[in-house]
């Protein structure tokens, strides 16, 4: 199976954001006329549910069979180990102290004869029906809203692309820490083979696993997350550096290291900006006012919300201690990756408005509207909307 030729790289990532542009605007245009409540009555039945099954597989081949190229970034070096794979490097042993099953999928894929492409594919695959279980679990009447906040989120894309370990590896967190809310003993036994997985394909998913058992089993109100991540904020910004050294010292992972010591050079890049980003930071703090509003305001008490709320807020809390850091968006993904349910569960599972309908459809569209503009916008002629210059209008 080969790579997707109709679209040069160059404009792929703009065919990408001008679909969903149309698509999710579309929705939203759906339900902002509603005063009603159609989104919490859903009873699961309807074709959309279907629809986001479909459009799951979709994303997977667009996405996984992409073609390699440098502007995927670090795409180009996972393909380069791919085919340089030593014809006698074998399986390896689970250890916490490597990323072993992500060699072994690797080494079968490449000693099987795969494609580089189909390994690719698998691995979007992992990273997108993850998604797919948890919503399945968590918000099962909703699918398709609760996807559409997961493909509109702004490190989809960059996770999928780019910073592939990371992002399979957030996406069978979300599987573990929708199993682990559930009652049945054997869900919670599975959640925890998946958080097993997880640290096989990324050591860092330690800082979430840790963070979940800690907001199942320790702290269970939100208010006292809360008020963790607002000193986390304090420390940022008064001793951030120090902060950066003790976790460095913490060895979780080594990448840690190399990220706070990055040359000059690379601090020219997007994601590699070293300083306090005040762009993330932004992006960052509306789950924070959502949990705030739906825990603290209006006193819900949901258990898994509370979980899927804690986790992010002391993930979150991490990398507020280590923003400075180059690169520091893959901290910020060891939080972002629950962003999207931070935002949609209560939106589609707890009765906040009377016009829930209107409200969430606005919400939809800041929430994608933020994606939007840091393509088309933000990030224009560097990483953004690639292509733009080409056009006859530049010209």
């Amino acid at each position: 199976m080969g790579p997707i030729t109709y679209v040069a790289p160059y404009y792929y990532n703009t065919v990408w954001y001008v679909f969903w542009l149309i698509l999710v605007w579309m929705n939203v245009l759906y339900y902002i006329g509603s005063g009603e409540q159609k989104i919490l009555r859903s009873d699961g039945h309807d074709a959309s549910q279907g629809f986001a099954i479909v459009l799951a597989f979709i994303v997977i081949y667009y996405v996984g069979l992409r073609p390699i190229h440098s502007d995927f970034v670090d795409m180009k070096m996972y393909a380069v180990n791919y085919k340089h794979l030593a014809p006698n490097f074998g399986y390896g042993a689970p250890s916490f102290s490597q990323e072993w099953l992500w060699n072994d999928v690797m080494v079968f894929f490449q000693h099987n004869g795969y494609t580089v492409h189909e390994f690719f594919l698998f691995i979007e695959f992992v990273y997108v029906i993850g998604m797919l279980i948890s919503v399945v679990i968590l918000t099962r009447n909703n699918l398709w809203l609760s996807m559409l906040f997961m493909y509109t989120s702004f490190s989809f894309l960059s996770f999928g692309e780019n910073g592939i370990r990371n992002g399979m590896s957030c996406s069978l967190m979300l599987v573990a820490i929708a199993l682990l809310c559930q009652e049945e003993k054997p869900k919670k036994i599975l959640a925890y083979f998946f958080m097993f997985l997880a640290m096989g394909v990324h050591r860092s998913s330690m800082l979430p696993i840790v963070a979940t058992i800690a907001s199942v089993y320790y702290i269970k109100d939100t208010k006292t997350a809360i008020r963790f991540w607002i000193i986390s904020l304090g420390i940022s910004i008064v001793a951030g550096p120090l902060a950066e050294k003790f976790f460095v010292a913490l060895g979780f992972d080594d990448r840690m290291a190399d990220y706070t010591q990055v040359d000059e050079s690379a601090k020219e890049t997007v994601f590699s900006r070293t300083g306090f980003r005040l762009d993330f930071f932004f992006y960052s703090i509306f789950p924070v006012i959502m949990i705030w509003y739906v825990t603290v305001l209006r006193k819900f008490n949901d258990k898994t919300y509370n979980v899927i709320a804690n986790v992010y807020l002391l993930c979150n809390a991490f990398w507020l201690m280590v923003i400075r850091a180059a690169f520091s968006n893959r901290f910020a993904y060891l939080s972002w990756f629950i962003y999207p349910l931070v935002i949609a569960y209560p939106l589609l599972r707890m009765n906040l408005w009377k016009d829930q309908d209107r409200k969430t459809s606005l919400i939809l569209f800041a929430y994608s509207g933020f994606m939007f503009f840091m393509f088309f916008v933000y990030y224009f002629g560097t990483t953004g909307f690639k292509g733009f210059d080409q056009y006859w209008w530049r010209k």
